[in-house]
């Protein structure tokens, strides 16, 4: 079976927002918890750039097999 790109969006306190695609779902849920625990690196104009984690306000990336990935925790806003 084909693994689809997922793209990550990381948002900052700033207001930017960064976004990049990995290979598949399972994937993006990696690199979201890794930037939220350890926080955002990223290459701007040739300089290696580190955020730290209080930087960073979310992480997201689609994920339309809700059932498979998010299991009994998925929630809606009220």
């Amino acid at each position: 079976m084909e693994q689809t790109r997922t793209v990550i969006k990381v948002y900052m306190q700033d207001g930017r927002v960064f976004a990049y695609a990995v290979q598949g779902e399972s994937k993006a849920r990696e690199h979201a918890h890794r930037i939220i625990h350890y926080g955002w690196r990223n290459i701007e104009e040739g300089v290696m750039c580190y955020y730290p984690v209080h930087q960073i306000l979310k992480v997201k990336f689609d994920m339309p097999n809700k059932d498979e990935m998010a299991g009994k925790y998925f929630a809606e806003p009220l």
